[in-house]
């Protein structure tokens, strides 16, 4: 029972990562309320990217400082939960123009800022959801049933907002209210199913806290004895290709525009076959982590990737650019479920907190090479070598991972 309610989170936050951030109001705010795709793929990158640090930067501190106190990872996961939740309803306010472009970022700012921070207590708390032998099933379960789950939504936006001359609540698509309600709609959404593991956390016996005294400082987790650790090493690792899979996440809606000239509606169709692609690809990787192991999982994934984004840029064609990104996009879900998974390796009860923000900021500290540096590319060249640079850090990735070594308690 415990293993669904864990996924109905991923339920809940997938819209965001995917409508939000990604493939619907992205494009959204580029085309309409910047009028410049390119300049307006950077701000967003930039803005991003911005966030990324600030939130590395909380993430470590918030984190350690949750195992000390009781109760204090469960408090800061609901209070960071719903903060993300009630800043996205102001998306709505976000009218096309110029005049809009710095309240857009600061409003999506605030919003992605505290997504990234519940994220990491979420990701932190699948040591407590799972047995050691499921864990990758687990994990991939979240992830599968979060991409599946944003299929009925999206039914929903496209036949009530979307397709009819005529909206439901008579929005005016003049001023582009059937997009705005997105993130209205997101937000409905993530709170609805954010409600039973609120519930079952609420009614389940915080873990012991932490002594101040036994927190490892944060040092010698990742270097030790004038060298890196095998934590570090993955760490390092993750730092690069998690960077990867953002910059491809927040930049291909924007690129696929340019590429194929898709309109709203064949944007959402698109989301649709990618949420079954990736949900089929999360489900077979949670049991392939169990199979054969996290780090093999996730050298497969990354060399996957790294073909396809060289064959997004190479060939253009609708239907092999269309298939190309089916496959990769399969693989994106695999690589964050291994990764969360393999973590769990590293850390024990009494540092979940620490362990996860330290996980976060691999995730997110290096946002200045990978969003920052996609769009500052992208402005300064095209869409085409902005999106090619990404395989700068999925190699970086690779080869930092062939460092890493299984840990013997995994």
């Amino acid at each position: 029972m415990k293993k669904y309610v864990y996924g109905l989170f991923d339920v809940a936050n997938s819209p965001f990562q995917v409508l939000i951030i990604s493939l619907i109001f992205s494009p959204y705010f580029a085309n309409q309320i910047v009028g410049d795709p390119q300049i307006g793929s950077a701000y967003w990158q930039w803005t991003v990217g911005l966030c990324a640090i600030v939130v590395s930067i909380v993430g470590i501190k918030l984190g350690s400082f949750s195992d000390q106190i009781k109760g204090g990872r469960r408090n800061f996961f609901y209070i960071s939960t719903l903060l993300c939740i009630f800043s996205t309803f102001f998306l709505w306010s976000c009218a096309p123009g110029t005049e809009n472009i710095f309240k857009c970022l600061a409003i999506f700012f605030i919003a992605n800022f505290f997504y990234e921070l519940c994220h990491m207590f979420y990701n932190s708390y699948l040591f407590d959801f799972s047995e050691k032998k499921n864990r990758g099933f687990v994990s991939g379960l979240g992830f599968s049933l979060g991409f599946i789950a944003i299929i009925p939504l999206l039914l929903l936006l496209i036949n009530l907002f979307i397709l009819p001359e005529q909206t439901f609540l008579n929005l005016d698509k003049s001023q582009f209210e059937h997009v705005r309600v997105v993130p209205v709609a997101v937000a409905i959404w993530f709170l609805i199913f954010s409600i039973p593991i609120f519930a079952f956390i609420q009614f389940t016996e915080p873990r012991p806290v932490t002594k101040k005294e036994d927190v490892q400082p944060l040092l010698s987790l990742v270097y030790r004895e004038k060298k890196i650790t095998n934590l570090g090493n993955f760490l390092i690792a993750r730092l690069f290709y998690a960077d990867a899979i953002i910059a491809i996440q927040i930049s291909f809606s924007i690129f696929v525009v340019k590429v194929l000239g898709l309109t709203v509606k064949e944007i959402f169709q698109l989301v649709i076959i990618t949420s079954v692609v990736q949900a089929l690809g999360a489900f077979i990787g949670g049991y392939l982590n169990d199979k054969i192991g996290s780090k093999l999982l996730i050298q497969y994934s990354l060399y996957i990737v790294l073909l396809t984004i060289i064959g997004l840029v190479s060939y253009q064609e609708r239907t092999v650019f269309i298939i190309t990104f089916q496959i990769g996009a399969c693989f994106f879900g695999i690589l964050q479920s291994a990764s969360r998974v393999f973590m769990t390796s590293f850390v024990s009860q009494s540092n979940l907190g620490q362990g996860f923000g330290l996980f976060t900021l691999a995730s997110r500290s290096t946002a200045i090479l990978g969003p920052i540096m996609v769009g500052t590319i992208t402005y300064f060249t095209s869409l085409d070598f902005g999106f090619l640079s990404i395989t700068v850090l999925v190699l970086a990735g690779i080869i930092m991972l062939r460092r890493v070594d299984v840990p013997k308690s995994y």
